[in-house]
């Protein structure tokens, strides 16, 4: 049995030529030339071995055809390792070789019912990188096409496999690579793409909410699989907000990087300060850069729509106005993501986040998070307590960044609190819904203000919706604070 540790990157086909000319790569020592790999993978018709993870595939090589048999990847911080077995395919199955018991009786009670179900087509040329005397990693530029069912879809992907060396060596390839060339993490496997299309299944947004840490972990280890959970977000939305018009990918592609640097301000007392510091404001700095379309999304979805049913003869040019400035700022978001380096921030977070020092003793979870949820309430009561005394736009919304933080720790943390405390997460949810919806509706009017500059015509489409949502914000208001008072004046501990 094999076990191979890879990374794959994602490209646009037109980028073919510009990466085998980058100079890492033009200086590699090329294994022989490109080939064609015609692959067909197999199942049951209910597809009962994808239900188990595991693949069956056939591949011809030349006159070779070998058969090989994987089961699931474990990914972890953006690196995927799995179990495979490789043998020679001579026109019928032969699960002998696989020293794993519980694929092989899978396979085995199988055999009879198995059929083709999609092929994976493609060139590949192969390069090897000895960036120093101990580290060898194999570099496949692959591109063809995946098919199934009538359906096909496109595959360009650079794969970086370690033969030697560290996950560290082969992330440091990745990032330079990364740095001038449209590449970016793509976890999904050729076979995933292909039971995709199988089952006809389109790409969804990647919504995610926090997972509860096991409290026997260590701090930073609770850390590290949270960050990384959230990296995986990052790069499946950005990976599909460049192809699709979907909104979606761009809002969970903010809330990811939201939440990254909620985590990351959560564990900064156990990080180096030189790493909060940096990747503070990269992800901040990558956040904004999708503030304009999504400012946009929330006013024609959710501002404007609200008035589609009136018959006001002057709405539907402000709508249209509103629509066209939304998809111009869509198009610059897509160009940004697609442009080269998009991909390098993420690929160094990761690399930062594997190079982390796990210190060998740490506090447990729980006294952690006691003293992180105490934190995070004191946080949230002092801006409840400003927002009380100033009631304005800009205190509601630091008192809405609070709630978020705490609502974060609380989900993450969660093993570690009791029922009553628990139960308030829920209602810091509702609660940071509505303050997000007063911070949306502050963040709308001067927009809708310039809109009637640029366009006089618009100007009473403008008022009438400026009147119509004031009678909103001036019902949230006047509840807000006194659901704050009721949520923020408990004391909040960890520990049961």
């Amino acid at each position: 049995m094999a076990r191979e540790i890879e990374l794959k990157l994602a490209f646009a086909p037109a980028a073919h030529a510009a990466i085998l000319a980058h100079p890492l790569l033009a200086r590699a020592e090329r294994l022989g030339a490109a080939k064609e790999l015609i692959n067909t993978y197999y199942d049951t018709p209910d597809m009962a071995l994808s239900a188990r993870r595991v693949a069956l595939r056939t591949r011809k090589i030349g006159d070779t055809w070998l058969q090989t048999v994987k089961c699931a990847a474990e990914s972890f911080g953006g690196l995927s390792s799995r179990p495979e077995w490789e043998q020679r395919f001579t026109g019928e199955f032969d699960f002998s070789a696989v020293d794993a018991e519980a694929p092989r009786k899978l396979l085995e009670a199988h055999r009879g019912a198995i059929v083709p179900l999609f092929t994976t087509n493609f060139h590949r040329q192969t390069l090897l990188l000895t960036p120093s005397a101990d580290v060898r990693v194999l570099v496949m530029i692959d591109s063809g096409e995946v098919s199934a069912n009538g359906r096909s879809e496109a595959i360009s992907e650079l794969e970086l496999e370690l033969e030697h060396g560290s996950a560290d060596d082969l992330l440091a390839i990745a990032s330079e690579l990364a740095a001038s060339l449209p590449l970016l993490p793509y976890d999904p496997s050729k076979a995933a793409r292909g039971y995709r299309l199988f089952r006809g299944d389109l790409i969804l947004p990647e919504h995610h909410r926090i997972s509860p840490a096991n409290p026997k972990t260590q701090p930073l280890a609770a850390f590290s699989a949270a960050a990384f959970t959230e990296i995986a977000a990052w790069a499946a939305n950005q990976h599909a907000a460049i192809s699709s018009d979907n909104a979606e990918f761009v809002h969970q592609l903010r809330l990811a990087l939201r939440r990254l640097r909620s985590l990351i301000r959560l564990f900064a007392p156990l990080l180096p300060e030189s790493f909060t510091a940096h990747w503070q404001a990269t992800l901040r700095r990558e956040a904004a850069s999708l503030a304009e379309a999504r400012d946009l999304d929330v006013l024609c979805d959710e501002i404007l729509a609200v008035t589609e049913g009136d018959s006001d003869a002057r709405l539907p040019a402000l709508l249209t106005h509103a629509s066209a400035a939304r998809q111009h700022a869509h198009a610059a978001v897509r160009a940004r993501l697609a442009a080269p380096g998009a991909g390098q921030p993420l690929l160094a977070l990761t690399r930062a986040l594997h190079a982390l020092p796990q210190a060998e003793a740490q506090m447990p979870l729980e006294a952690f998070a006691a003293q992180a949820l105490a934190r995070l309430q004191r946080q949230a009561q002092r801006r409840y307590r400003s927002a009380d005394t100033e009631r304005s736009t800009e205190a509601l919304h630091a008192l809405r960044i609070a709630t978020r933080r705490l609502r974060l720790g609380q989900e993450l943390f969660a093993a570690t609190l009791d029922k009553k405390q628990a139960a308030t997460t829920n209602s810091l949810a509702e609660l940071q819904a509505d303050l997000g919806h007063l911070h949306d509706l502050a963040l709308a009017m001067p927009r809708l203000a310039d809109f009637s500059r640029s366009r006089p015509e618009l100007t009473e489409a403008v008022a009438f919706v400026v009147g119509w949502q004031a009678a909103t914000s001036l019902q949230l208001r006047r509840a807000i604070l006194p659901r704050c008072r009721k949520l923020l004046g408990k004391k909040h501990t960890a520990g049961k």
